[in-house]
């Protein structure tokens, strides 16, 4: 677990002709995506959740970083749903405006879907009540755990774990996004569990990478679960 990145690192393109072939191979596999069947989305993202839910990752959670599904993505209504009832901590992105930096996104404190409202890009994002994780001013107290700033909502955590969407992933957990960097960015200083989820389909042997691509610790997909690195750092 860390700290939320305080300013964004870093930017920069991605080497040789890795854009270009990033570009290209997202727009394909975006475009298979939203042609997907409807009750092959339901099925496929009902078993992916069924094995997030099984995770022990999961269940030592206390506060989960999640997504809302758009445009075929893989659902997460059923683990948000579940994360709620069992008293975790759900937290959902919320991006921010070109002012804040280049693709800068917060994680923010959601207690239910009513919360929600149209953000950026058409997405479903947290109201401008919902409480965001301050990104500067943690403590620590006496046990090690890390503690929000005074003044803020004291019950804030920071994530145990990211559930992180993925147009492809490589089996050795290099993710292929959506070309903003929102993830990349965020990820670049979070030392908890990322769990990448994406069909079996879009599965690639190899992704084109870019000087600051952020790999997964755990590949998930409808058919099986791959650990891609040590998740007990």
């Amino acid at each position: 677990m860390s700290l939320p990145p305080t300013s964004p690192p870093a930017t920069g393109t991605p080497s040789g002709h890795a854009v270009p072939e990033r570009n290209v191979l997202r727009s394909k596999l975006i475009r298979a995506r939203k042609a997907l069947d409807p009750a092959e989305w339901e099925s496929h993202s009902a078993a992916v959740q069924r094995r997030v839910l099984a995770l022990p990752e999961w269940r030592d959670a206390r506060t989960v970083a999640m997504y809302i599904a758009v445009r075929n993505e893989i659902s997460t209504d059923e683990i948000i749903r579940r994360a709620w009832a069992e008293g975790k901590q759900v937290l959902l992105p919320r991006c921010l405006p070109p002012s804040a930096g280049e693709g800068i996104m917060e994680f923010v404190l959601c207690r239910g879907y009513d919360e929600l409202a149209p953000g950026a890009f058409g997405l479903s994002e947290p109201g401008p009540a919902c409480v965001p994780l301050p990104r500067t001013g943690w403590g620590q107290d006496a046990a090690g755990t890390f503690v929000p700033p005074s003044g803020t909502d004291a019950s804030l955590r920071l994530p145990d774990l990211i559930l992180v969407p993925a147009v492809g992933i490589s089996p050795a957990g290099a993710r292929l996004g959506y070309g903003k960097g929102f993830y990349d960015r965020y990820l670049s200083s979070f030392t908890g569990c990322t769990i990448g989820v994406v069909y079996s389909d879009y599965i690639l042997s190899e992704v084109p990478r870019g000087r600051f691509d952020m790999s997964v610790d755990i590949l998930l997909t409808e058919k099986g679960v791959r650990v891609t690195k040590n998740t007990k750092k």
